[in-house]
C-alpha cells in the first residue's frame, strides 16, 4: 500500500553552488508529480539567490554562515535556536537532505518534520543515516549527482520521471533587462559570444591560463564568436592576464557581479560556455548553454554538468582518465615534478577541443563552399 504524500517537504541542501544547482532537478521532478505540495529550501548564504523566484518554491530558509562559522556556542541561544524555532512554527511535514551528510542531516532533524528523508547505504556519509527515518538505498554509486539526487524521491513511493528535468533557475525579464544593459556598457552590441570562466577556488580544478587561451581562440576560429572572459571576486588576476593574453581577439570582460544570480544573469545571454567544474559552469548547463567543461583532481563523470538526455549535444566533459593519480579530491597536488597538478598542466586544449567537436557540430554547423563545376 502507497503511503500519503507529503503535505509539505522542505529540501536540505546547504552547499555548495554546484551542488544546489544539481538539486533544482529533484525540487522540479518533485514539483511535478506533488503538485499540491508546499515545497521549501534550507540552504547557506552562497547560493539562495539562484533558488529565488523559483515557481515551485513557498519558503527559503538562508543560513547566515559568514556570520555564524567560528561562533556556533556564542549564537547558538541568541541566533541558531530561533532560526530553527521559526522553521519547526512553519509545520513542515517532511525533510529532504540532498546533501547526506552529518551538519545537513542535524539541520534537517533540527527543522522538526515527522519525516526525514536521505541517501541510506552506501551514499550515505558520516553519521547522517542516523537522522533519517526514511532512506533510499541507490546503486551504482558512480552515477551523475543530479541523477542521484533525482533517486532520492523513491523516499516518497515516487518514480524518476522520464526524461528526467534538468532544474530551473527562473531568472526574471527585468534582471535580464539589467543585465543587458550592464553588457552594453563594456561594449556588447547584441552579438552572440562565448564566455570563459578559468576560475575555481580549488587549484587542483583550475586549468593553466595558458591553455584557456589557446582553447579560447580554436573556439573562436571554429566558431567564428567573440570571447567574453567571465570572473567573479578575488578573480582579478586571472580576468586581467586571460584578457591581455586574447587582446588580438578583442574580448569582452565581464561587469563585476554583485550576487551569484547576477553572474547566472551574465551566463544567460552566452552562446557557449568554457570553464572548470566550478558553480557558473553547472549554471551555464542549467540555463541550457551548451558547456565545454575541463576536469582536474574531481570526480568525472559523476560531478559532470547535468543535461538530463540531451547527453555531449549540450555539454562535454573532459579529463585525463588515463593518470593513476585521477580523481584524488585533493585541493592541492601532493606530488612532485612533472606529476605536480599533470592532470591540469597536460591536459591539452587540442584534447579538449577534440572532445567537443560532437557539441560543437551540433550548435555551431560547419559552413561548406559549394565549388562551382
Amino acid at each position: 500500500m502507497s503511503r500519503r504524500p507529503p503535505s509539505s517537504i522542505l529540501i536540505v541542501r546547504l552547499s555548495a553552488i554546484g551542488d544546489v544547482v544539481h538539486g533544482l532537478a529533484t525540487l522540479d521532478a518533485l514539483h511535478a508529480a506533488l503538485p499540491d505540495t508546499r515545497f521549501g529550501w534550507l540552504v547557506e548564504e552562497l547560493s539562495a539567490p539562484l533558488l529565488e523566484n523559483h515557481p515551485a518554491l513557498d519558503k527559503i530558509y538562508i543560513i547566515p554562515r559568514k556570520r555564524w562559522r567560528g561562533k556556533i556556542s556564542r549564537v547558538f541561544f541568541s541566533e541558531i535556536v530561533p532560526f530553527f524555532r521559526e522553521i519547526r512554527r512553519d509545520g513542515w511535514e517532511a525533510t529532504l537532505d540532498l546533501q547526506g551528510i552529518t551538519k545537513s542531516a542535524v539541520a534537517a532533524k533540527a527543522c522538526g518534520a515527522k519525516i526525514r528523508a536521505g541517501h541510506g547505504p552506501p551514499r550515505d556519509r558520516e553519521f547522517s543515516r542516523f537522522f533519517y527515518n526514511r532512506r533510499a538505498s541507490i546503486k551504482p554509486t558512480d552515477i551523475q549527482v543530479a541523477q542521484e539526487a533525482l533517486r532520492l524521491v523513491e523516499c516518497f513511493d515516487l518514480s524518476v520521471p522520464d526524461p528526467p528535468p534538468l532544474g530551473t533557475i527562473n531568472l526574471l525579464d527585468g534582471e535580464k533587462e539589467a543585465a543587458r544593459e550592464r553588457l552594453r556598457e563594456i561594449g556588447w552590441s547584441g552579438e552572440e559570444f562565448f564566455q570563459i570562466n578559468p576560475g575555481s577556488a580549488w587549484p587542483s580544478k583550475r586549468w593553466p591560463l595558458d591553455k584557456f587561451a589557446e582553447m579560447a581562440r580554436l573556439l573562436h576560429e571554429r566558431t567564428g564568436l567573440r570571447p567574453m572572459v567571465l570572473w567573479g571576486p578575488g578573480e582579478e588576476k586571472w580576468r586581467d592576464q586571460l584578457a591581455s593574453d586574447l587582446a588580438d581577439l578583442a574580448p569582452l570582460v565581464s561587469p563585476a557581479t554583485r550576487t551569484i544570480r547576477e553572474l547566472a544573469t551574465f551566463i544567460s545571454f552566452a552562446s557557449l560556455f568554457l570553464g572548470n567544474d566550478t558553480g557558473p559552469t553547472h549554471i551555464a548547463s542549467v540555463l541550457r548553454v551548451p558547456v565545454i567543461c575541463v576536469f582536474g583532481a574531481s570526480l568525472c563523470p559523476r560531478n559532470s554538468p547535468w543535461t538530463g538526455l540531451a547527453g555531449d549535444e549540450m555539454a562535454v566533459s573532459v579529463q585525463r582518465s588515463e593518470l593513476p593519480c585521477i580523481q584524488c579530491l585533493k585541493r592541492n597536488c601532493p606530488l612532485d615534478g612533472d606529476k605536480h597538478f599533470a592532470c591540469l598542466n597536460g591536459l591539452e586544449p587540442s584534447r579538449v577541443f577534440q572532445a567537443a567537436e560532437p557539441l560543437l557540430d551540433h550548435h555551431f554547423p560547419r559552413i561548406h563552399e559549394q565549388v562551382a563545376p
